[in-house]
């Protein structure tokens, strides 16, 4: 059992460390494409059930009110979600989460620039994500370095005291602060 005076000294021993992130470009892809794939299945039930046939053989929602729900379902599902949580489903499936460059929160306008250039991002195959991605320092998208956010979850860190190599949650990483498993020293980010 320690002693008071042993946990006084471990709580004052911490050490401060910044994060890297890494680019996880596998895991991004696939909550893209989930958080992508439940909006198509929206789309298409609104376009199938309140559109009307057109001659190519396909369903048109013009100059109907309820073509509007494609927006707002994109702003409700993406930016707000995205603000207030800093997850999207398909994020928060794979264990990843947006924050600002400092740790903190996003704002519903960073969450809006993040996703209102979406299509730069995915075109040609997600190719400009993906060289963004790799080529940029914090591993950043388009919509990202205009928003000023990156993509946590799942990063690594190397303990300052017993050079141990640690994999964090998004939850450790929003704290800026975790107690080693090894050591026990808490260190700050």
């Amino acid at each position: 059992m320690r002693t008071l005076a042993a946990m006084k000294l471990e709580h004052r021993r911490v050490n401060k460390m910044t994060l890297k992130t890494e680019p996880k470009i596998l895991r991004r892809s696939l909550a893209t494409i989930i958080d992508y794939g439940l909006y198509l299945i929206f789309f298409s039930w609104l376009v199938m059930t309140y559109g009307r046939p057109n001659d190519e053989g396909g369903y048109t929602l013009s100059n109907d009110p309820k073509g509007w729900w494609i927006f707002i379902v994109w702003i409700i599902y993406f930016p707000i979600i995205e603000s207030i949580s800093g997850q999207t489903l398909g994020k928060l499936l794979l264990g990843l989460r947006v924050v600002t460059k400092n740790g903190n929160p996003i704002s519903f306008v960073q969450a809006f620039k993040r996703h209102l250039v979406d299509m730069i991002d995915f075109f040609f195959f997600g190719i400009v994500a993906i060289i963004t991605i790799k080529n940029t320092p914090d591993h950043q998208r388009v919509g990202d370095l205009w928003a000023k956010t990156i993509v946590i979850g799942g990063d690594s860190v190397i303990c300052t005291n017993c050079k141990e190599s640690l994999t964090l949650t998004p939850t450790e990483i929003m704290s800026k602060e975790f107690v080693c498993p090894l050591c026990r020293t808490t260190v700050k980010m």
